[in-house]
């Protein structure tokens, strides 16, 4: 009874708000909008008897307007639906928050629009005038800074032409090729045909490792690291076949010798020995003397 009692009191405090629908300016229009949307969100954080007066105030607020006055004439004003959402639960007020929000946008957007019509008008007079002047005669100076004008822009610069361009890449791309080929072909049949008849060498005179130690010193002493490091590389075979550590086959790779003297003693020092001499034998670079000497010390320590 009291419940009813009160909401009775709340309409009989809301009837000046009824009694002002009418047209309003879309100020007005916003001013309410804004007092509607402070009204729920002050029944959001009352409950009871209080939250069901600022619900009812809120609806009625909202109601009051019929129309809003617009240059063009009166827009006719519906926010019934908008009222009927607004009742006492808590979600429906934090929508009806959100949904005044969103009006409350629509309606600032409509009080200051982004468009100046002053400005526009301005602008468009500042282009019409201009317009009327250009179409006016040109004066004497006008005339030769347009016909200069038209001159440059029939200018042409150098046009590139691509029947020469492909075939200069082409040319350029076979030079590439053949300086790559060249430089990896560099004395490669001299080195095959040295390394064959050293191979055979090592093959008939593997029983005198010290045949090729004596070549490798002279080849040392006249100068020739790259002839030295060779000779020290058939001296540690050779002696190492000696010694029957290692079956030599002149058909083997320097690799698959390195597997078969894998158990040898100073097995990595024939390692490096052998990466030495291939650097020197078959590499795009001489060795130096510090290389050969180095050789000769491995090679040394392979032959025990």
């Amino acid at each position: 009874m009291t419940r009813v009692l009160v909401l009775a009191v709340a309409m009989w405090l809301a009837q000046p708000l009824v009694a002002q629908a009418d047209t309003v300016s879309p100020r007005d229009y916003r001013q309410r909008l804004i007092d509607a949307r402070a009204l729920v969100v002050q029944a959001r954080a009352a409950s009871g008897t209080a939250r069901d007066s600022a619900v009812t105030r809120a609806r009625l607020m909202i109601l009051a307007t019929t129309a809003v006055a617009l240059p063009a004439g009166d827009l006719q004003i519906n926010d019934s639906a908008l009222a009927e959402r607004i009742v006492s639960s808590d979600a429906s007020l934090d929508a009806a928050v959100a949904l005044l929000d969103a009006q409350l946008a629509l309606v600032s957007r409509a009080v200051s629009p982004s468009i100046d019509s002053a400005k526009s008008d301005a602008a468009l007079r500042d282009v019409l005038r201009a317009t009327e002047s250009a179409q006016a005669s040109p004066s004497f100076i006008d005339s030769i800074a347009r016909a200069l004008q038209r001159f440059l822009a029939g200018l042409e610069g150098p046009r590139v032409d691509f029947g020469l361009v492909w075939p200069l890449l082409g040319i350029l791309g076979a030079a590439i090729i053949f300086f790559v080929v060249a430089t990896l072909g560099r004395g490669l049949g001299e080195r095959v045909r040295t390394e064959v008849a050293l191979r055979e060498s090592a093959g008939a005179d593997r029983a005198d490792p010290a045949r090729h130690l004596r070549a490798a010193d002279d080849a040392l002493a006249a100068g020739r690291p790259r002839e030295a490091i060779h000779a020290l590389y058939l001296f540690a075979l050779t002696s190492l076949v000696a010694r029957e550590a290692i079956r030599y086959d002149p058909a083997l790779t320097d690799r698959e010798l390195l597997v078969r003297a894998a158990a040898v003693p100073h097995a990595d020092a024939l390692r490096d020995l052998v990466a030495l001499y291939e650097r020197s034998w078959f590499g795009l670079r001489d060795p130096g003397a510090d290389e050969a000497r180095r050789a000769r010390s491995l090679a040394m320590r392979v032959a025990g």
